[in-house]
């Protein structure tokens, strides 16, 4: 089954580039950070790791209460 875009590509590029930047600024994508380095203790991760998840909870919720997407 082929997966749709409802979204416009000039958004989606956007997207895509916030979220390389992010991983630029952290030092490493979510993954890295999450999987990888929070079991060796980085501290430096853990906060990554949180900050990630805290941006995503608070863009989950203005997407959806507050623009109404």
């Amino acid at each position: 089954m082929p997966t749709t875009l409802d979204a416009c590509w000039g958004l989606t590029i956007w997207g895509g580039f916030l979220v390389g930047f992010g991983a630029y600024l952290a030092g490493g994508c979510t993954s890295g950070h999450g999987i990888c380095c929070i079991g060796r203790m980085s501290a430096h991760s853990i906060i990554a790791t949180v900050v990630f998840t805290l941006v995503a909870a608070i863009v989950v919720f203005v997407s959806r209460h507050i623009v109404g997407e």
